[in-house]
C-alpha cells in the first residue's frame, strides 16, 4: 500500500533510526521499517489521504470537512497515554499494573504511585486504551498487551492497578468529553480526483 499511486503524496509514517531491527539474522533498518509501518497501518493513511484531498470533480474538500466536522482528540493522551509514563517499556508498563494497590494503612511507594497515577489519568482523559500486540513488537520488544498475552490473566489479578483499571473501564465512565484540537485549515496533499492517480 505504500506504494500506491492512489497515496502519492503522503509519504512514510514514522521517523527516527531507532526504528530498525534484527530478526532471523537480518537486519531491517529504519526505511523498511517505515514501510512495513505504512502498510500496517494503510487505514489510517488512506483516512489522510480522503481528508487531505480537494476534488472539485466530484466536490468534496478534505481540509474543509476536518475543519468544519471533525472531532480531533490528541491520540497520545487519549489512548496511549500509559506509553508516556513508561517511555513505551512494556515491561515497565507490565511492572507498574501488577503491583497490588496499598491497604489504607500502607504508605504509598513510588511506583505505586506511578501506576495509580497511570490510572487516574488514563480514566479521566483517554477515550481509549491501545494495546498493541502486533509490528512494534518486533521494534520494540513486548508491549503491555503482549505481555498481558503472555500472562494469561495478570490484567484481573484483584487488588492491582490492572485490576482498578480494568474494573473502571467496565463500569465506570467520565462526564465529559475529552477536549477536542482546534483544527487549523491545512493544505490539501492532493488536488484533483480521490479515486484516480495523478
Amino acid at each position: 500500500m505504500h506504494a500506491s499511486p492512489l497515496l502519492k503524496g503522503l509519504g512514510l509514517i514514522g521517523a527516527g533510526d531507532d526504528m530498525s531491527f534484527e530478526e532471523d539474522g537480518r537486519k531491517f533498518d529504519a526505511e523498511e521499517v517505515r514501510r512495513m509501518l505504512t502498510d500496517y497501518i494503510a487505514q489510517g493513511q488512506v483516512m489522510s489521504m480522503v481528508l487531505g484531498t480537494v476534488d472539485a470533480e466530484d466536490r468534496w474538500d478534505g481540509p474543509g470537512y476536518v475543519q468544519e466536522h471533525v472531532y480531533a482528540i490528541e491520540f497520545m493522551v487519549g489512548a496511549q497515554v500509559i506509553n508516556q509514563f513508561t517511555d513505551w517499556d512494556g515491561r515497565r508498563a507490565f511492572e507498574l499494573m501488577s503491583l497490588q494497590i496499598p491497604c489504607a494503612e500502607e504508605i504509598e511507594s513510588v511506583d505505586q504511585a506511578k501506576a495509580r497515577k497511570i490510572v487516574e489519568t488514563c480514566l479521566q482523559k483517554s477515550f481509549g486504551f491501545k494495546l498493541a500486540h502486533r509490528l512494534i513488537l518486533r521494534v520494540k520488544g513486548d508491549t503491555l498487551g503482549s505481555l498481558w498475552r503472555k500472562n494469561d490473566g495478570s490484567d484481573h489479578v484483584p487488588g492491582t492497578y490492572a485490576h482498578w483499571l480494568r474494573y473502571r473501564m467496565v463500569y465506570w465512565t467520565q462526564d465529559e468529553l475529552p477536549s477536542n484540537l482546534q483544527m487549523e485549515l491545512f493544505e490539501p496533499v492532493k488536488r484533483g480526483p480521490l479515486f484516480r492517480a495523478p
